[in-house]
């Protein structure tokens, strides 16, 4: 990514435009493999070392800004050592060492402190020096740097300087015309993936339309959020007929309108649509497998139709032989109004008959409106769970086997085992914010009066009148 000082941009009459730069130049292309061979032979040398190396070269281009630019992501494409963390300990040990020597007196010259400190740390004198302060960033040796084609490195360049801008915007509008449906579902498996709030509407002969929220419309961490947004940009690049709307917000300037399309000569650098799995999302795969439960995770993204008007890609969909597949959408910090759309939705569409469960991360059920809402929707509170990051195993499993269990001609109305909890119960210590639990109410409450007959047809006498013993 690029730093807001690096990107270059026009505004005319409302209107946000990139600048790109010609991938085809040769001025530009060279420049790039100079620059490219400094980190590619710098292995071993401090970030520091790297960093005057490469001054000339961006120095003696004609725009700075661009070389500058194009520095910015090679650097991301570097592993830098990590500082020891035992280092502080280390430099005061020397310090204190230094010290002491000093104390004694009878050094001579410099030289003979230095080698007689040394000698305490069976270092060398210029070792030990270049050490005292190895843990600065300046200080850290280049470890890998991942080698990339001049002509990749000024696509991604373009490519940057259109997710800059989308990292300053309020909201994003993408209109999709994909003949491929495979790409579409990779597409909106994307769109969850980066956790992005979306709402996402078909359009007429198989299009669709995706409305994003920008960072600049949350309260709270935006920056993130904007990254997030700006990594979903090359997969809208990858379709084959798409158009891209974004109200850019610059500090000290008006909204701005950026747009885009397959005809602005975006390159996406992602080369596998369906290869993409977020590390958590691994993990709760591969965690979900070894349980050996009869319901598997679908490997095919699904799209799943809530009433005709707007479409919703779910975070995992389950399938188990002989039953209708039951899909999970999980909500998470900044899906408030996404979550607050669901619910509505549901409250409105009670006999929707649609099977999805719903996840909420406890930190967005702290809101006083959503916890209201929560509390008063019979859908999250008979199919959804609270979760923490991510949701466990077992609740998902839990979930999932008292969906089944309600489906029809699997259990007879009213048949429920005593105490078993309703699907929306939480777990003893587990209750969200706000949460009741309804079903523990009536059958332990009733009044002496209304005890069940005992099998003679006579009703049980309240306590305390005791019957004479039989002979």
């Amino acid at each position: 990514m690029l730093t807001r000082d690096l990107l270059r941009f026009n505004l005319h009459k409302g209107e946000i435009f990139p600048r790109f730069v010609d991938v085809a130049n040769r001025n530009l292309e060279t420049l790039a493999q100079e620059l490219i061979e400094v980190y590619s032979l710098g292995t071993g040398q401090s970030s520091e070392e790297i960093a005057e190396s490469v001054q000339p070269l961006i120095n003696a281009y004609r725009s700075p800004l661009i070389a500058k630019g194009i520095n910015k992501l090679l650097l991301d494409r570097c592993s830098f050592q990590e500082p020891d963390p035992d280092h502080d300990r280390f430099r005061l040990e020397l310090f204190t060492r230094s010290a002491h020597y000093l104390r004694q007196g009878g050094h001579g010259d410099l030289g003979h402190f230095r080698a007689a400190v040394a000698t305490h740390f069976s270092m060398e004198p210029d070792h030990l020096a270049e050490r005292l302060f190895a843990d600065l960033p300046a200080r850290q040796p280049l470890l890998t740097f991942k080698p990339i084609e001049p002509k990749a490195l000024l696509e991604r360049y373009n490519l940057a300087q259109a997710q800059g801008l989308l990292c300053l915007s309020t909201g994003m509008t993408v209109e999709i015309q994909e003949t491929k449906v495979t790409r579409s579902r990779q597409l909106l498996r994307y769109l969850k993936f980066f956790r992005l709030m979306a709402t996402v509407r078909p359009l007429p002969k198989g299009a669709f339309r995706i409305i994003v929220d920008g960072p600049l419309s949350l309260f709270h961490n935006t920056q993130k959020y904007g990254l997030l947004l700006a990594s979903f940009l090359p997969a809208v690049c990858k379709m084959a007929r798409w158009h891209m709307e974004a109200e850019v917000r610059l500090p000290n300037h008006k909204a701005a309108n950026l747009q885009l399309d397959e005809k602005s000569g975006l390159v996406s650098h992602y080369t596998r649509m369906g290869g993409y799995l977020p590390e958590e999302f691994q993990h709760f795969a591969t965690a979900f497998a070894e349980t050996g439960s009869p319901w598997k995770i679908a490997t095919e993204a699904s799209l799943l139709n809530l009433g005709g008007q707007e479409i919703t890609v779910p975070d995992f969909t389950f399938t188990s032989p002989g039953h209708e597949p039951i899909h999970l959408e999980l909500f998470h910090r900044w899906h408030a109004k996404a979550l607050v759309d669901r619910l509505h939705f549901f409250a409105a569409n009670p006999q929707a008959g649609i099977p999805l469960l719903p996840g909420v991360e406890r930190s967005l059920g702290k809101a006083p409106e959503l916890e209201k809402l929560l509390q008063e929707s019979v859908w999250f509170q008979t199919r959804g769970f609270w979760f923490n990051g991510f949701p466990p195993i077992k609740r998902v499993l839990d979930r999932l086997q008292k969906f089944r269990e309600q489906e029809p001609g699997e259990q007879e109305p009213g048949e429920q085992e005593p105490g078993e909890q309703e699907p929306g119960e939480q777990e003893p210590g587990e209750q969200g914010p706000g949460e009741q639990e309804p079903e523990k109410q009536e059958p332990e409450k009733q009044k002496p009066g209304r005890q069940e007959l005992k099998k003679n047809g006579s009703r049980k006498k309240p306590k305390g009148k005791k019957r004479k013993p039989q002979p």
